[in-house]
């Protein structure tokens, strides 16, 4: 398969992810960035063995730089419509905008994509005690805010 047909395969769920990640201002950057510096690689997109794991890390990884780069950030607002979530209320979706990237990546890949735990640690590259973890982690911050 080809660069541009692997990028047409995947370019719809990566900008998915980013705009849960960093919002929808800035999910498109990400995905352009992630995607510049994959084709930048010998053999391109259609070089890599699986694509979708590792510009879905790389997704995560450039979402976590941005973050600590823009000391202001403190969480993007996702817009559902944009990420066809149903019946979330808007002020859950601020909350989940509000944690951070990893817990956020993980509630994304697990509770709105469906993944289990060990698909969603294969595609961010980590092990699924750790996804379990920011689970974990995202569920106890959630609780918190939501009893404030």
């Amino acid at each position: 398969m080809d660069d541009a047909k692997v990028y047409q395969e995947l370019r719809f769920e990566l900008t998915r992810l980013a705009t849960a990640l960093v919002g929808p201002s800035e999910a498109e950057d990400v995905v352009a960035t992630v995607v510049a510096r994959a084709l930048e690689r010998p053999g391109g997109l259609s070089g890599l063995d699986e694509p979708r794991p590792y510009l879905i890390k790389a997704i995560i990884n450039e979402s976590r730089t941005r973050f600590r780069h823009d000391k202001r950030w403190s969480g993007h607002p996702v817009d559902p419509e944009q990420l066809q979530i149903v019946d979330y209320r808007d002020e859950m979706v601020d909350l989940v905008g509000a944690l951070p990237v990893q817990q956020r990546a993980a509630t994304f890949l697990v509770y709105w994509e469906g993944h289990t735990a060990a698909s969603a640690a294969s595609l961010m590259g980590i092990r699924p005690a750790t996804v379990r973890r920011y689970l974990h982690l995202a569920r106890k911050k959630l609780e918190e805010l939501l009893d404030e």
